[in-house]
């Protein structure tokens, strides 16, 4: 009974939902999306599949070869080749033009070769694993990508909607204090210049909100394209746990960076082992190599092309035998790719030194400006409080005719910039985490 209970419960609050036009996504499901609908991701995931299918390929060269074949030639013009004349019965020295074969000849062969040893072959079998990994980090890095990409539009988009939120609230305490100061003027207890001034404050706050509906807009579509959420579809982006903005500071400060362990560093150190085992492949290419192989055919003749007519005699032939090939001079080619690979593997190693302090340098920059967010999150909540507590300490003594509107401005501007900047400032503590996790190379924790 209670499980058909809950359905029952389930099922009102989705149909609810629907009627309100709402959809509420938070930032996991968000990510999952937009992993789901990436391009970029569905990309290197069939890269990584290209390679298996490439490595496959590699690997046929290790099975038998096999190759079969026929002939048929038509030869209106045997050749002719000299025989010495003492076969047939004549003097010593002299030479017998004879012609070989029949103008008709068909003949098929089928020939087998199999690597037996090759010692560039065997020391490339190391670079197999070493690529699956390379593919597998660049899949990893596409999904860090997608992640921080995603995630700073999510914020950027719901900060917006906070300025949006503190923007109507002022308008709406903007409104009834026009409406006060009307009836203030109707019994003159005010000016009308009091009313333009108040309506130069509002106009504000609108041409400020349309900014923010226009940015919102834009974000949001941007967001639904990422996620691949159909532009007309309720697509409400939520943030949990925002009740005490700041309280997991401890746990980011207290992060700490390896820059050994970041994708990018381990994609550099692949590529670098990747090329050491391209050089040892190279040079073992100068070693002899040892094949065998295998040829099986068969022959016949005729004055004619019937070859189907009974009668006709094949001939066959078989051999067997083993091939090593031993590399003399191949014009210092193979010297020359072993130094492009070395030069190469030398700028690899200039880049990783480069990105090794690029990554710390990012991580100290990132926790500076998330104690800097921290701290104006804390003053900025200050200042809300105080600036509410002058706005309600002056609009008493207005509604009594005893402070000038100026006062009530004042007090009312303070408090919406305050308010502002405290929305301001609570996403911006967001990405300023964000951005931490990024150069500690830890986003995933935002998928849990």
């Amino acid at each position: 009974m209670k499980y058909v209970y809950f359905l029952l419960c389930c099922v009102l609050f989705t149909r609810l939902s629907a009627q309100n036009g709402t959809h509420p996504v938070t930032l996991a499901e968000a990510l999952d999306l937009a992993l789901n609908n990436s391009a970029q991701l569905r990309k290197a995931k069939i890269d990584r599949e290209g390679f298996e299918m490439r490595l496959r390929e590699g690997r046929s060269a290790a099975y038998p070869q096999v190759n079969a074949g026929v002939n048929f030639d038509a030869i209106p013009v045997l050749p002719t080749q000299l025989m010495p004349g003492d076969i047939v019965g004549r003097t010593d020295g002299s030479f017998v033009p004879v012609q070989f074969g029949r103008p008709w000849q068909l003949g098929g062969a089928v020939t087998v070769d199999q690597m037996i040893y090759s010692e560039a072959g065997r020391r490339a079998v190391p670079a197999t694993n070493v690529s699956r990994s390379l593919y597998d980090l660049l899949i990893e890095k596409a999904e860090e990508d997608i992640i921080f990409q995603t995630a700073s539009i999510f914020y950027q988009l719901l900060q917006a909607e906070e300025a949006l939120r503190t923007v109507d609230a002022n308008l709406y305490k903007i409104n009834e204090l026009e409406r006060m100061l009307q009836l203030q003027v109707a019994n003159d207890y005010a000016v009308p210049t009091d009313v333009k001034r108040l309506r130069v404050a509002k106009n504000n706050l609108n041409n400020q909100k349309q900014n923010l509906l226009t940015g919102i807009a834009a974000l949001r579509q941007t967001l639904q394209f990422i996620c691949g959420v159909p532009y007309d579809a309720p697509f409400d982006p939520v943030l949990e746990e925002l009740d005490a903005p700041g309280a997991d500071s401890a746990q980011w400060l207290n992060m700490a960076i390896a820059p050994e362990n970041v994708t990018e560093h381990r994609l550099l150190l692949h590529n670098i082992e990747l090329n050491r085992i391209r050089i040892n492949s190279l040079r073992a290419e100068g070693y002899p190599s040892l094949s065998g192989y295998a040829n099986l055919g068969f022959q016949t003749w005729r004055d004619d092309a019937n070859f189907l007519a009974q009668g006709n005699r094949w001939y066959g032939m078989a051999a067997l035998g083993l091939r090593l090939k031993i590399p003399v001079f191949d014009g210092f080619k193979r010297r020359n790719q072993i130094g492009l690979l070395r030069l190469d593997n030398q700028k690899l190693e200039e880049d990783r030194r480069q990105l090794t302090a690029a990554k710390e340098l990012e991580f100290r920059q990132a926790r500076d400006q998330l104690r800097n967010s921290l701290y104006a999150l804390q003053t900025t909540e200050e200042n809300v409080r105080l600036a509410r507590e002058i706005s309600e300490t002056v609009s008493l003594p207005y509604r009594e005719g005893t402070a000038p509107l100026s006062d009530v401005l004042n007090a009312q501007t303070a408090l919406a910039e305050a308010e502002t900047s405290y929305g301001q400032q609570v996403y911006s503590y967001r990405i300023a985490v964000l951005k931490l996790l990024k150069a500690s190379d830890q986003l995933n924790q935002l998928r849990k």
